[in-house]
């Protein structure tokens, strides 16, 4: 009895080892891993021209502190407060077939505002005037001839009158205490479409026309003369010069004169 259990013991052992077996040989074999696809870095495209660009277009230079040179910059209170009301006639005067919008809010500042705006008018007027130049009238009229054309340029007249809408219709609520301030700020905002755009177009330059190389200045070789011989005259006091002969001088890399032949 206990030979037949001990083969049945056997039997069921080898028949579930047997399974085992068979499992294992059915069983999927692990997907091996596939390293991440390599990707083409690309360079960036380059930098477009700017809408209304041209090549040998001229744009303002920068300062040291890397700003553009604009009509705007280290104004005054009274500058800041004319330059505004200069740009914005600016924008009365050309925004009408760029989106409109100016023309009536900029008159009625000029009219309930009239008192403040002449009161810093004539403060600007008077800076001047401090120096005493006997020509300051036309220096300041070429000034204001510049200021109108800086915002009158044509490339950037639509993004200037989009911002020259939202400034019209603000600066009527500012209180006259305030304007001084408001007018700066506001005019950081409208010079703004016109620094994009001389930044955009320094961009493009620099790209396809980068500036040259800056100029090493080489150290120069010097030039050494022999000074003319002293003789002692007659007297034995006075001196003259006599003509001396000049060695000369050769720069590094020269080939050295051959001597001269010795007499016979």
């Amino acid at each position: 009895m206990s030979e037949t259990m001990q083969l049945r013991a056997n039997f069921g052992w080898g028949l579930l080892g047997g399974l085992v077996l068979a499992m294992s040989g059915c069983a999927t074999p692990p997907t091996p891993v596939q390293p991440p696809p390599v990707v083409a870095t690309l360079p960036p495209p380059p930098p477009p021209m700017p809408a209304g660009g041209y090549i040998g277009m001229k744009s303002p230079t920068r300062r040291a502190d890397g700003n553009y040179f604009t009509p705007n910059l280290d104004n005054t209170d009274q500058a800041a407060v004319w330059h505004l009301r200069n740009a914005l006639n600016v924008a009365a005067l050309g925004c009408d077939q760029a989106g409109g919008g100016v023309v009536e809010p900029y008159n009625a500042w000029i009219k309930t505002h009239a008192t403040v705006i002449d009161r810093y008018y004539q403060a600007y007027l008077r800076e001047w005037q401090a120096p005493g130049w006997w020509d300051w009238q036309r220096v300041y009229d070429d000034n204001q001839t510049r200021i109108y054309n800086f915002y009158a340029q044509p490339v950037m007249r639509a993004a200037f009158c989009a911002v020259a809408r939202v400034e019209i219709a603000q600066v009527g609520q500012v209180a006259d205490d305030d304007l001084p301030a408001f007018a700066r700020a506001a005019l950081g905002r409208l010079d703004r479409p016109f620094v994009e755009f001389y930044a955009a177009f320094d961009a493009w330059r620099d790209y396809y026309q980068p500036a040259p190389p800056p100029v090493v200045r080489t150290i120069d070789v010097p030039i050494v003369v022999t000074p003319p011989a002293v003789v002692a005259t007659l007297s034995g006091n006075d001196t003259v010069t006599t003509d001396a002969e000049v060695s000369p001088v050769h720069a590094p890399g020269d080939t050295p004169p051959p001597d001269a032949p010795s007499p016979r």
